[in-house]
């Protein structure tokens, strides 16, 4: 998200034991017996590292993650690092246990600077039950590895669904979102909400469009397995973006300009200024920061017409045991606790996240102890089934922010699809060569 020397410590028969009886799959993290005293176990520090330090400060981290990993397991204390400069950590020798990271950031933040390592011996030595995890979530777990393994635990997801504001659609009378709408029936809603009244224009939908090409539900990969992006090449890609652009091409989004277009001033427009009658949340739980006062709702991702069942691919949190981890088995059983029963349902319920599990009933009292969501729709807020990954490339990242270049370009300046595509795959195809170049230099 190359090799790896794999460290093991002893662990005594009475631990190996107490495995064996327990099986610690099913609803707790493995290494209860680090509880009462029954096993005394050595002091242990595990350094985490996240490169996102507006999303997650050290006090938010500590009190979602960090004290319940302690609590837990009182031999190991945490070092938190989010200061989002990972080539000077590497480059200062600053040794990493874990990373945690969306699946977006992992290239990033992970695999280009080999701190990758399989911890499927990990799983087989504890017994831990992926099957309890989301599958897509899994599935894209493994194809980030090239087949190879597995580097991480996926924790949590971000919404898939469009926030709404009621007041506004109380404002023109217009019937809200419900669950299940296709994507037509949303353009159609969305058009009804876009009109200037009073001298102040208002508009249907906004979204954090620059991940939909990512997520998107037709499985479509960016990047294919010759190294090129895929924009003039797979078909499904003009279906995208003709979807896309038409809700940008409704009559009263011309004023907007490429830097009115991106995520930050299309979530401002909902939350803020509050001109945007909905919004495609895809990256992140909106609180109440955000919300303050609003009156909204919540509705479930669209759907295409033929395909009713197919939710967008998900955008994981995944915890990474790096290849600089010694202390392998205290790193596994910390993250592994972060996808117990115990630990996911007491952030279900307050509203911190989505859960990662298939648990349906831990899913189904998401936000019943925080007064934000209390008569909210939010079962809407993750998809039924997710897709699954189209393919993982390194270069992702590199053909999606062309993509979506191309994407603002189309609607400011009127670009045909088609020489959207062919443009964003020209310029995509040049980026990927001189990182190919570069990393052939460094060899």
């Amino acid at each position: 998200m190359i090799g790896t020397t794999m460290y093991r410590f002893t662990v005594s028969s009475m631990l190996v034991t107490t495995l064996l009886i327990t099986g610690c799959s099913t609803q707790n993290a493995p290494g209860k017996s680090g509880e009462g005293g029954n096993v005394k176990k050595d002091p242990v520090e595990l350094v985490v590292y996240h490169p996102f330090p507006a999303d997650w400060p050290e006090e938010d981290f500590f009190k979602t993650f960090g004290d319940p990993i302690q609590k837990k397991f009182p031999h190991i204390t945490l070092k938190f690092i989010n200061s989002g400069k990972t080539q000077e950590l590497i480059t200062s020798g600053q040794k990493i246990d874990i990373v945690y990271a969306s699946i977006g950031a992992s290239q990033a933040h992970l695999l280009d600077w080999g701190l990758e390592s399989d911890i499927s011996p990990e799983i087989k030595k504890f017994n831990f039950d992926l099957s309890r995890l989301d599958p897509a979530m899994v599935d894209a777990a493994r194809k980030v590895t090239g087949g190879k393994g597995i580097y991480g635990i996926p924790v949590y997801v971000p919404p898939s669904a469009i926030y709404y504001n009621k007041d506004l659609f109380d404002k023109f009378g217009v019937p809200y979102p419900k669950d299940g709408m296709t994507w037509d029936e949303l353009f159609e809603l969305s058009k009804k909400m876009t009109r200037n009244d009073s001298g102040t224009q208002y508009y249907g939908l906004g979204s954090s469009y620059g991940h939909l090409a990512t997520m998107n539900q037709m499985s479509i990969p960016l990047v294919g397995p010759d190294k090129t992006a895929t924009f003039d090449k797979d078909e499904r890609w003009k279906t995208f973006v003709d979807n896309l652009i038409r809700f940008y091409r409704v009559p009263g989004f011309e004023v907007f300009k490429t830097g009115d277009l991106s995520e930050s001033a299309e979530r401002n427009r909902f939350f803020k200024n509050r001109n945007i009658s909905m919004f495609l949340a895809t990256t992140a739980l909106h609180n109440e920061k955000e919300v303050q006062d609003m009156n909204f709702d919540i509705a479930s991702f669209p759907v295409f017409k033929d395909a009713p069942q197919a939710g967008p691919q998900p955008y994981p949190a995944y915890f990474y045991i790096t290849s600089q981890a010694e202390k392998r088995d205290d790193a596994f059983e910390a993250i592994a606790y972060l996808t117990s029963d115990e630990f996911q349902l007491k952030n279900v319920k307050d509203g911190k996240f989505l859960s990662a599990l298939t648990n349906k009933s831990i899913r189904a009292q998401f936000g019943t102890e925080n007064s934000l969501y209390k008569g909210k729709n939010v079962k809407a807020l993750q998809p039924e089934n997710y897709s699954l990954l189209g393919a993982y490339s390194k270069y992702t990242a590199t053909a999606s922010g062309e993509l979506n270049t191309g994407i603002r370009d189309a609607i400011v300046n009127k670009k045909d699809t088609n020489t959207l595509l062919r443009e964003a795959a020209e310029r995509a195809n040049k980026k990927i060569q001189e990182l190919e170049a570069a990393a052939a230099a460094k060899k």
